[in-house]
Protein backbone atom coordinates (compact mmCIF):
# COMPACT_ATOMS: atom_id res chain seq x y z
CA UNK A 1 0.00 0.00 0.00
CA UNK A 2 2.77 2.45 0.60
CA UNK A 3 4.20 1.61 -2.79
CA UNK A 4 0.84 2.63 -4.29
CA UNK A 5 0.74 5.87 -2.04
CA UNK A 6 3.90 6.95 -2.82
CA UNK A 7 3.33 6.96 -6.63
CA UNK A 8 0.44 8.54 -6.35
CA UNK A 9 1.41 11.25 -4.42
CA UNK A 10 5.19 11.92 -6.70
CA UNK A 11 2.18 11.59 -9.87
CA UNK A 12 2.67 14.97 -11.94
CA UNK A 13 -0.81 15.41 -10.88
CA UNK A 14 -0.61 15.83 -7.45
CA UNK A 15 3.14 17.25 -7.14
CA UNK A 16 1.35 19.82 -8.92
CA UNK A 17 -1.33 20.33 -6.06
CA UNK A 18 1.45 20.07 -3.72
CA UNK A 19 3.40 23.09 -5.25
CA UNK A 20 0.82 24.89 -4.55
CA UNK A 21 0.32 24.75 -0.73
CA UNK A 22 4.41 24.29 -0.11
CA UNK A 23 4.02 28.01 -1.79
CA UNK A 24 2.34 28.68 1.33
CA UNK A 25 5.31 28.21 3.89
CA UNK A 26 7.60 29.50 1.68
CA UNK A 27 8.71 31.59 4.60
CA UNK A 28 12.77 32.19 4.94
CA UNK A 29 12.25 32.53 9.07
CA UNK A 30 12.88 29.73 11.31
CA UNK A 31 13.16 26.29 10.00
CA UNK A 32 12.42 24.89 6.49
CA UNK A 33 8.76 23.71 6.95
CA UNK A 34 8.50 19.75 5.65
CA UNK A 35 7.56 19.50 2.11
CA UNK A 36 3.75 18.77 1.73
CA UNK A 37 4.42 15.68 -0.21
CA UNK A 38 6.02 13.93 2.63
CA UNK A 39 3.14 14.69 4.57
CA UNK A 40 0.38 13.49 2.57
CA UNK A 41 2.48 10.43 2.41
CA UNK A 42 2.67 9.86 5.96
CA UNK A 43 -0.99 10.86 6.53
CA UNK A 44 -2.59 8.45 3.92
CA UNK A 45 -0.07 5.15 4.73
CA UNK A 46 -1.41 6.20 8.82
CA UNK A 47 -5.01 6.34 7.78
CA UNK A 48 -4.28 3.19 5.70
CA UNK A 49 -3.34 1.56 8.72
CA UNK A 50 -6.09 2.67 11.19
CA UNK A 51 -3.70 4.91 12.65
CA UNK A 52 -6.05 8.22 13.29
CA UNK A 53 -3.95 9.98 16.28
CA UNK A 54 -1.09 12.62 15.85
CA UNK A 55 0.74 11.31 18.20
CA UNK A 56 0.89 7.65 16.81
CA UNK A 57 1.62 8.78 13.17
CA UNK A 58 5.32 10.65 14.63
CA UNK A 59 6.02 6.86 16.75
CA UNK A 60 4.85 5.28 13.29
CA UNK A 61 7.38 8.05 11.16
CA UNK A 62 9.97 6.75 13.68
CA UNK A 63 9.89 2.97 13.60
CA UNK A 64 8.63 1.92 10.63
CA UNK A 65 11.39 1.18 8.49
CA UNK A 66 10.08 1.45 4.78
CA UNK A 67 8.50 4.90 6.11
CA UNK A 68 11.80 6.27 7.34
CA UNK A 69 13.14 5.05 3.53
CA UNK A 70 10.16 7.00 1.85
CA UNK A 71 10.82 10.14 3.95
CA UNK A 72 14.55 10.38 3.99
CA UNK A 73 15.01 9.82 7.39
CA UNK A 74 13.17 12.88 8.22
CA UNK A 75 10.99 12.50 11.25
CA UNK A 76 8.32 15.40 11.57
CA UNK A 77 6.81 15.98 15.11
CA UNK A 78 2.88 15.53 15.63
CA UNK A 79 2.49 19.31 14.93
CA UNK A 80 3.45 19.15 11.37
CA UNK A 81 0.56 16.44 10.85
CA UNK A 82 -1.74 18.91 13.08
CA UNK A 83 -0.97 22.16 11.18
CA UNK A 84 -0.84 20.07 7.73
CA UNK A 85 -4.94 19.46 8.09
CA UNK A 86 -5.68 22.33 10.17
CA UNK A 87 -3.73 25.14 7.52
CA UNK A 88 -3.54 23.46 4.29
CA UNK A 89 -6.27 24.32 1.71
CA UNK A 90 -9.48 22.84 1.65
CA UNK A 91 -10.15 23.24 -2.24
CA UNK A 92 -6.25 21.76 -2.97
CA UNK A 93 -6.83 18.34 -0.52
CA UNK A 94 -10.15 18.01 -2.06
CA UNK A 95 -8.43 18.33 -5.66
CA UNK A 96 -6.28 15.35 -3.92
CA UNK A 97 -9.14 13.14 -3.61
CA UNK A 98 -10.69 14.08 -7.26
CA UNK A 99 -6.94 12.98 -8.41
CA UNK A 100 -8.31 9.07 -7.69
CA UNK A 101 -11.15 9.83 -9.79
CA UNK A 102 -9.50 10.72 -12.65
CA UNK A 103 -7.22 7.87 -12.48
CA UNK A 104 -10.24 5.49 -11.78
CA UNK A 105 -11.46 7.31 -14.94
CA UNK A 106 -8.67 6.37 -16.97
CA UNK A 107 -8.42 2.86 -16.72
CA UNK A 108 -12.78 2.57 -17.09
CA UNK A 109 -13.61 1.75 -13.58
CA UNK A 110 -16.01 4.77 -12.91
CA UNK A 111 -19.29 4.60 -14.01
CA UNK A 112 -22.04 7.64 -12.91
CA UNK A 113 -25.12 5.22 -13.87
CA UNK A 114 -26.19 4.27 -10.32
CA UNK A 115 -25.24 7.02 -7.10
CA UNK A 116 -25.68 5.71 -3.63
CA UNK A 117 -26.03 8.23 -0.85
CA UNK A 118 -25.71 7.42 2.75
CA UNK A 119 -25.00 9.04 6.18
CA UNK A 120 -23.49 8.56 9.44
CA UNK A 121 -22.21 9.96 12.66
CA UNK A 122 -18.18 11.50 12.44
CA UNK A 123 -17.42 12.28 16.00
CA UNK A 124 -15.15 14.98 16.76
CA UNK A 125 -12.47 15.72 19.41
CA UNK A 126 -14.73 17.66 21.98
CA UNK A 127 -16.21 16.39 25.24
CA UNK A 128 -20.25 15.65 25.45
CA UNK A 129 -20.28 18.05 28.39
CA UNK A 130 -18.21 20.87 27.64
CA UNK A 131 -20.85 23.07 26.56
CA UNK A 132 -22.03 26.99 26.21
CA UNK A 133 -25.41 28.07 26.60
CA UNK A 134 -26.98 31.63 25.45
CA UNK A 135 -26.99 32.45 29.44
CA UNK A 136 -23.32 31.54 29.65
CA UNK A 137 -22.87 34.07 26.78
CA UNK A 138 -24.78 36.84 28.22
CA UNK A 139 -22.63 36.39 31.51
CA UNK A 140 -19.11 36.15 29.45
CA UNK A 141 -20.19 39.98 27.86
CA UNK A 142 -20.99 40.91 31.53
CA UNK A 143 -17.85 39.34 32.47
CA UNK A 144 -16.04 41.38 30.20
CA UNK A 145 -17.86 44.43 31.29
CA UNK A 146 -16.48 44.00 34.94
CA UNK A 147 -12.93 43.58 33.63
CA UNK A 148 -13.12 40.26 35.35
CA UNK A 149 -12.19 37.26 32.67
CA UNK A 150 -9.35 35.60 33.34
CA UNK A 151 -6.17 33.97 31.56
CA UNK A 152 -6.42 30.21 32.75
CA UNK A 153 -3.31 31.11 35.72
CA UNK A 154 -4.72 30.38 39.57
CA UNK A 155 -2.89 33.62 40.29
CA UNK A 156 -5.61 35.27 37.36
CA UNK A 157 -8.60 32.76 38.16
CA UNK A 158 -8.15 34.28 42.22
CA UNK A 159 -8.42 37.45 40.97
CA UNK A 160 -11.59 36.80 39.54
CA UNK A 161 -12.90 35.28 42.58
CA UNK A 162 -12.21 37.83 44.75
CA UNK A 163 -13.90 40.35 42.11
CA UNK A 164 -16.91 38.46 41.92
CA UNK A 165 -17.26 38.32 45.41
CA UNK A 166 -16.81 41.83 45.88
CA UNK A 167 -19.86 42.00 42.96
CA UNK A 168 -21.65 39.73 45.33
CA UNK A 169 -21.44 42.22 48.64
CA UNK A 170 -22.48 44.95 46.01
CA UNK A 171 -25.41 43.67 44.41
CA UNK A 172 -26.50 41.13 48.02
CA UNK A 173 -30.05 43.09 47.34
CA UNK A 174 -30.13 42.35 43.85
CA UNK A 175 -31.66 38.79 43.99
CA UNK A 176 -31.33 38.11 40.53
CA UNK A 177 -27.63 39.48 40.12
CA UNK A 178 -26.41 37.56 42.91
CA UNK A 179 -28.11 34.43 41.29
CA UNK A 180 -26.02 35.28 38.25
CA UNK A 181 -22.81 35.81 40.05
CA UNK A 182 -23.11 32.25 41.97
CA UNK A 183 -23.69 30.94 38.49
CA UNK A 184 -21.02 32.34 37.49
CA UNK A 185 -18.55 31.25 40.18
CA UNK A 186 -20.14 27.59 39.41
CA UNK A 187 -18.15 27.12 36.18
CA UNK A 188 -15.32 29.85 37.01
CA UNK A 189 -13.10 28.39 34.69
CA UNK A 190 -15.52 28.76 31.72
CA UNK A 191 -14.77 32.89 31.88
CA UNK A 192 -11.60 33.29 30.59
CA UNK A 193 -10.15 35.57 27.55
CA UNK A 194 -9.57 32.36 25.24
CA UNK A 195 -13.33 31.75 25.41
CA UNK A 196 -14.25 35.08 25.38
CA UNK A 197 -12.07 35.63 21.69
CA UNK A 198 -14.81 32.90 20.10
CA UNK A 199 -17.85 35.28 21.32
CA UNK A 200 -18.97 35.31 18.06
CA UNK A 201 -18.90 32.38 17.03
CA UNK A 202 -21.02 30.51 19.58
CA UNK A 203 -23.35 33.42 19.58
CA UNK A 204 -23.69 33.24 15.31
CA UNK A 205 -24.31 29.65 15.48
CA UNK A 206 -26.67 29.69 18.50
CA UNK A 207 -28.80 32.16 16.88
CA UNK A 208 -28.63 30.33 13.15
CA UNK A 209 -29.33 26.32 14.83
CA UNK A 210 -31.83 27.49 17.15
CA UNK A 211 -30.15 25.30 19.86
CA UNK A 212 -29.67 25.44 23.56
CA UNK A 213 -25.88 24.92 23.62
CA UNK A 214 -22.83 24.29 21.34
CA UNK A 215 -19.42 22.64 22.10
CA UNK A 216 -16.98 25.06 23.27
CA UNK A 217 -13.87 23.25 21.76
CA UNK A 218 -15.61 22.57 18.73
CA UNK A 219 -18.95 25.22 17.93
CA UNK A 220 -19.17 24.41 14.24
CA UNK A 221 -19.93 20.65 15.39
CA UNK A 222 -23.67 19.73 15.96
CA UNK A 223 -25.62 17.90 19.14
CA UNK A 224 -27.17 14.66 17.29
CA UNK A 225 -27.80 11.20 18.06
CA UNK A 226 -24.82 8.90 17.40
CA UNK A 227 -25.34 5.44 15.69
CA UNK A 228 -24.53 4.14 19.02
CA UNK A 229 -27.65 5.63 20.67
CA UNK A 230 -26.08 8.56 22.91
CA UNK A 231 -25.81 11.69 22.05
CA UNK A 232 -22.73 13.37 21.52
CA UNK A 233 -20.95 16.20 19.37
CA UNK A 234 -20.50 15.38 15.55
CA UNK A 235 -20.91 15.88 11.99
CA UNK A 236 -22.89 14.22 9.37
CA UNK A 237 -20.67 12.17 7.13
CA UNK A 238 -22.40 12.33 3.47
CA UNK A 239 -20.78 9.81 1.39
CA UNK A 240 -21.61 8.98 -2.27
CA UNK A 241 -20.65 5.86 -4.05
CA UNK A 242 -21.01 4.72 -7.23
CA UNK A 243 -22.04 1.24 -8.79
CA UNK A 244 -17.78 0.20 -8.62
CA UNK A 245 -17.98 0.76 -4.72
CA UNK A 246 -16.03 4.17 -5.58
CA UNK A 247 -16.33 6.74 -3.88
CA UNK A 248 -17.44 10.08 -6.32
CA UNK A 249 -17.15 12.72 -2.94
CA UNK A 250 -17.75 12.89 0.59
CA UNK A 251 -18.70 15.75 2.86
CA UNK A 252 -19.36 16.98 6.51
CA UNK A 253 -23.19 18.89 7.20
CA UNK A 254 -23.69 20.20 10.61
CA UNK A 255 -28.13 19.07 9.82
CA UNK A 256 -28.34 15.73 12.89
CA UNK A 257 -30.27 13.91 10.63
CA UNK A 258 -30.72 13.00 6.59
CA UNK A 259 -34.17 14.99 6.15
CA UNK A 260 -32.75 18.02 4.81
CA UNK A 261 -29.89 17.13 3.24
CA UNK A 262 -30.07 15.93 -0.46
CA UNK A 263 -29.78 19.40 -1.58
CA UNK A 264 -26.43 20.22 0.14
CA UNK A 265 -25.49 16.29 -1.35
CA UNK A 266 -26.43 17.34 -4.90
CA UNK A 267 -24.53 20.27 -4.74
CA UNK A 268 -21.45 18.48 -3.93
CA UNK A 269 -21.84 16.15 -6.76
CA UNK A 270 -22.21 18.87 -9.49
CA UNK A 271 -18.93 20.38 -7.84
CA UNK A 272 -16.93 17.52 -7.68
CA UNK A 273 -17.79 16.70 -11.20
CA UNK A 274 -16.50 20.27 -12.19
CA UNK A 275 -13.46 20.08 -10.55
CA UNK A 276 -13.23 16.24 -11.61
CA UNK A 277 -14.04 17.39 -15.66
CA UNK A 278 -11.38 19.89 -14.99
CA UNK A 279 -8.67 17.89 -14.00
CA UNK A 280 -9.13 14.98 -16.28
CA UNK A 281 -8.19 17.65 -18.92
CA UNK A 282 -5.32 18.70 -17.93
CA UNK A 283 -4.07 15.54 -16.69
CA UNK A 284 -6.23 12.64 -18.21
CA UNK A 285 -5.76 10.12 -20.81
CA UNK A 286 -9.52 9.97 -21.80
CA UNK A 287 -11.33 12.58 -23.31
CA UNK A 288 -14.50 11.50 -22.31
CA UNK A 289 -16.13 14.69 -20.92
CA UNK A 290 -19.25 14.28 -23.31
CA UNK A 291 -19.91 11.22 -21.16
CA UNK A 292 -19.30 11.99 -18.05
CA UNK A 293 -21.75 14.87 -17.99
CA UNK A 294 -24.38 13.16 -19.86
CA UNK A 295 -23.89 10.03 -17.30
CA UNK A 296 -24.76 12.22 -14.64
CA UNK A 297 -27.80 13.84 -15.83
CA UNK A 298 -29.18 10.30 -16.12
CA UNK A 299 -27.86 9.35 -12.71
CA UNK A 300 -30.59 7.59 -10.26
CA UNK A 301 -29.75 8.62 -6.93
CA UNK A 302 -30.79 6.00 -4.59
CA UNK A 303 -30.93 6.43 -0.60
CA UNK A 304 -32.42 4.68 2.22
CA UNK A 305 -35.52 5.38 4.22
CA UNK A 306 -33.52 8.62 6.58
CA UNK A 307 -33.75 10.47 3.08
CA UNK A 308 -37.79 10.27 3.37
CA UNK A 309 -38.92 13.70 3.62
CA UNK A 310 -40.94 15.98 2.21
CA UNK A 311 -38.12 18.58 1.84
CA UNK A 312 -35.93 15.92 0.05
CA UNK A 313 -38.53 14.78 -2.30
CA UNK A 314 -39.56 18.35 -3.20
CA UNK A 315 -35.87 19.50 -4.23
CA UNK A 316 -35.48 15.81 -6.45
CA UNK A 317 -39.21 17.12 -8.14
CA UNK A 318 -37.81 20.92 -8.36
CA UNK A 319 -34.68 20.00 -10.03
CA UNK A 320 -35.86 16.86 -11.90
CA UNK A 321 -33.44 14.67 -10.32
CA UNK A 322 -34.27 10.85 -11.09
CA UNK A 323 -34.05 8.84 -7.60
CA UNK A 324 -35.03 6.33 -5.43
CA UNK A 325 -35.73 6.28 -1.73
CA UNK A 326 -36.95 3.56 0.74
CA UNK A 327 -40.13 4.81 2.36
CA UNK A 328 -40.42 4.79 5.96
CA UNK A 329 -43.33 2.96 5.84
CA UNK A 330 -41.72 0.14 3.66
CA UNK A 331 -38.60 0.59 5.69
CA UNK A 332 -40.30 -0.20 8.93
CA UNK A 333 -42.37 -3.49 7.34
CA UNK A 334 -38.91 -5.03 6.29
CA UNK A 335 -36.90 -4.35 9.66
CA UNK A 336 -39.73 -6.31 11.23
CA UNK A 337 -39.59 -8.94 9.25
CA UNK A 338 -36.00 -9.41 9.70
CA UNK A 339 -36.87 -9.23 13.31
CA UNK A 340 -39.09 -11.69 13.38
CA UNK A 341 -36.63 -14.33 11.09
CA UNK A 342 -33.99 -13.58 13.92
CA UNK A 343 -36.26 -14.43 16.83
CA UNK A 344 -36.21 -10.87 17.93
CA UNK A 345 -39.46 -8.89 18.95
CA UNK A 346 -40.66 -6.32 15.85
CA UNK A 347 -40.84 -2.23 16.78
CA UNK A 348 -44.47 -1.48 16.19
CA UNK A 349 -46.30 2.67 16.74
CA UNK A 350 -49.38 2.29 18.38
CA UNK A 351 -51.46 3.20 15.11
CA UNK A 352 -54.37 1.08 13.85
CA UNK A 353 -52.90 1.08 10.35
CA UNK A 354 -49.66 -0.55 11.47
CA UNK A 355 -51.60 -4.09 10.12
CA UNK A 356 -51.88 -2.41 6.17
CA UNK A 357 -49.66 -3.94 3.91
CA UNK A 358 -48.21 -1.39 1.10
CA UNK A 359 -48.56 -3.24 -2.27
CA UNK A 360 -48.76 -1.18 -5.81
CA UNK A 361 -51.51 0.89 -6.55
CA UNK A 362 -52.75 0.46 -2.85
CA UNK A 363 -52.84 -1.93 0.31
CA UNK A 364 -53.67 -5.03 1.77
CA UNK A 365 -56.37 -4.97 4.75
CA UNK A 366 -55.55 -7.47 7.64
CA UNK A 367 -57.78 -10.19 6.19
CA UNK A 368 -56.02 -10.46 2.45
CA UNK A 369 -58.11 -8.29 0.93
CA UNK A 370 -56.67 -5.62 -2.04
CA UNK A 371 -57.82 -2.08 -1.28
CA UNK A 372 -57.55 0.67 -4.16
CA UNK A 373 -56.90 4.11 -4.22
CA UNK A 374 -60.22 5.89 -4.88
CA UNK A 375 -60.21 9.48 -4.43
CA UNK A 376 -57.99 12.33 -2.90
CA UNK A 377 -59.38 15.23 -1.28
CA UNK A 378 -57.38 18.33 -0.13
CA UNK A 379 -57.61 20.02 3.48
CA UNK A 380 -59.92 22.72 4.03
CA UNK A 381 -58.36 24.87 6.79
CA UNK A 382 -60.54 27.28 8.45
CA UNK A 383 -57.55 29.15 9.89
CA UNK A 384 -53.97 29.86 8.74
CA UNK A 385 -51.89 26.32 7.95
CA UNK A 386 -48.43 25.88 7.50
CA UNK A 387 -49.20 24.13 4.34
CA UNK A 388 -50.58 27.59 2.83
CA UNK A 389 -47.65 28.58 1.46
CA UNK A 390 -46.12 25.00 -0.04
CA UNK A 391 -46.33 23.93 -3.56
CA UNK A 392 -49.37 21.63 -4.20
CA UNK A 393 -47.33 19.13 -4.07
CA UNK A 394 -46.08 19.22 -0.47
CA UNK A 395 -49.30 20.16 1.06
CA UNK A 396 -50.58 16.90 3.29
CA UNK A 397 -54.03 15.44 1.63
CA UNK A 398 -56.47 12.58 2.43
CA UNK A 399 -55.74 9.26 0.24
CA UNK A 400 -58.74 7.10 0.34
CA UNK A 401 -58.32 3.85 -0.11
CA UNK A 402 -61.36 1.07 -0.01
CA UNK A 403 -61.35 -2.42 -0.21
CA UNK A 404 -61.94 -4.00 -3.89
CA UNK A 405 -63.89 -6.84 -3.16
CA UNK A 406 -64.72 -8.61 0.08
CA UNK A 407 -66.91 -11.28 -1.29
CA UNK A 408 -66.10 -13.96 0.55
CA UNK A 409 -64.16 -13.07 3.81
CA UNK A 410 -65.59 -14.62 6.91
CA UNK A 411 -65.00 -10.82 8.54
CA UNK A 412 -67.33 -9.38 6.36
CA UNK A 413 -70.13 -8.16 8.87
CA UNK A 414 -67.75 -7.13 11.41
CA UNK A 415 -65.14 -6.00 9.43
CA UNK A 416 -63.65 -2.57 10.57
CA UNK A 417 -61.16 -2.82 7.61
CA UNK A 418 -63.00 -1.97 4.31
CA UNK A 419 -61.76 1.68 4.42
CA UNK A 420 -57.61 3.29 4.88
CA UNK A 421 -57.62 7.05 4.85
CA UNK A 422 -54.30 8.22 5.00
CA UNK A 423 -52.46 11.82 5.27
CA UNK A 424 -50.05 12.30 2.76
CA UNK A 425 -48.40 14.17 0.16
CA UNK A 426 -48.41 13.78 -3.63
CA UNK A 427 -44.71 13.55 -3.81
CA UNK A 428 -44.45 10.78 -0.76
CA UNK A 429 -47.35 8.88 -2.84
CA UNK A 430 -45.75 8.97 -5.76
CA UNK A 431 -41.95 7.80 -4.62
CA UNK A 432 -43.44 4.89 -2.67
CA UNK A 433 -45.51 3.63 -6.05
CA UNK A 434 -41.87 4.79 -7.71
CA UNK A 435 -40.42 1.91 -5.17
CA UNK A 436 -42.67 -0.66 -5.69
CA UNK A 437 -41.95 -1.15 -9.14
CA UNK A 438 -40.20 -4.14 -9.28
CA UNK A 439 -37.39 -2.71 -11.45
CA UNK A 440 -36.30 -0.21 -9.37
CA UNK A 441 -36.39 -2.54 -6.18
CA UNK A 442 -33.61 -4.58 -8.18
CA UNK A 443 -31.54 -1.48 -7.86
CA UNK A 444 -32.56 -0.47 -4.37
CA UNK A 445 -30.83 -3.89 -3.08
CA UNK A 446 -27.03 -3.54 -4.48
CA UNK A 447 -26.96 -0.21 -1.85
CA UNK A 448 -26.91 -2.44 1.12
CA UNK A 449 -23.06 -3.74 0.22
CA UNK A 450 -21.85 -0.28 -1.68
CA UNK A 451 -22.82 2.55 0.97
CA UNK A 452 -23.22 0.34 4.16
CA UNK A 453 -19.54 -1.19 2.75
CA UNK A 454 -18.05 2.10 2.55
CA UNK A 455 -19.02 3.75 5.59
CA UNK A 456 -17.55 0.34 7.71
CA UNK A 457 -13.94 0.82 6.06
CA UNK A 458 -14.07 4.59 7.69
CA UNK A 459 -15.17 3.62 11.20
CA UNK A 460 -12.84 2.03 13.62
CA UNK A 461 -12.80 -1.63 15.02
CA UNK A 462 -15.74 -0.29 17.66
CA UNK A 463 -17.96 0.97 14.87
CA UNK A 464 -17.19 4.37 15.78
CA UNK A 465 -15.77 7.26 13.04
CA UNK A 466 -13.85 8.96 15.42
CA UNK A 467 -12.15 12.47 13.45
CA UNK A 468 -8.83 13.63 15.00
CA UNK A 469 -8.93 17.49 13.10
CA UNK A 470 -9.83 20.21 16.04
CA UNK A 471 -10.54 22.56 13.46
CA UNK A 472 -13.62 22.64 10.44
CA UNK A 473 -10.69 22.86 7.73
CA UNK A 474 -9.18 19.99 9.71
CA UNK A 475 -11.79 17.73 9.46
CA UNK A 476 -13.17 18.37 5.71
CA UNK A 477 -9.42 17.71 5.13
CA UNK A 478 -9.54 14.72 6.97
CA UNK A 479 -12.68 13.47 5.29
CA UNK A 480 -10.89 13.91 1.76
CA UNK A 481 -7.81 11.90 2.62
CA UNK A 482 -9.25 9.10 4.24
CA UNK A 483 -11.11 9.23 0.97
CA UNK A 484 -8.52 9.42 -0.64
CA UNK A 485 -7.05 6.34 0.62
CA UNK A 486 -10.00 4.44 0.40
CA UNK A 487 -10.50 4.85 -3.77
CA UNK A 488 -6.50 4.04 -3.70
CA UNK A 489 -7.16 0.69 -1.96
CA UNK A 490 -10.52 0.42 -4.14
CA UNK A 491 -8.15 1.04 -7.37
CA UNK A 492 -5.56 -2.01 -6.03
CA UNK A 493 -8.55 -4.50 -6.22
CA UNK A 494 -9.97 -3.32 -9.37
CA UNK A 495 -6.99 -3.82 -10.99
CA UNK A 496 -6.50 -7.45 -9.73
CA UNK A 497 -10.12 -8.30 -11.09
CA UNK A 498 -9.26 -6.74 -14.31
CA UNK A 499 -6.83 -9.13 -15.84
Amino acid sequence: MLLTITNFAFSNMVQNLMHQLDSEFESKRGRPAYPRTLLLIVVLYCFSIDIANYTKMEEECKKNKFLLIVTCGLKPSRNSFANFLNKSDAKVIKKVFIATLVLLNDLHFLNFVKLFVDGTDAIVRASRNNKITPKEVERLKLMNEWKLLHNNTPKSINRTIKGLEEKLEFYKNDEEMCKTINSILKRINLYNTNIFSKLDIYTKILNERKTGSVSISFPEACWMKTKKGIYDFAFNLQEIMTENHIILTGMLLTQSNDRKTLKFVLNDIFETIELFIEMQREFGERRNYSEIQKRIREHILIADSGYFSTENLYYLFKHKINALIMPKKLSEDHNNKLRRENGHEEKRKGSSKKDFKRVKNGYICPFGRFMRLTKVKNFKHRKPHKDDSLPDNCKKKRYFFETYSCKGCPNIENCKHKQLTLHITDLNYEMTEKFLNKRYKIHYKARFSRSEGINGFLKGDNGVLKLIGTTENAVDNEIQLRNTIYNLTRLINLKDTAY
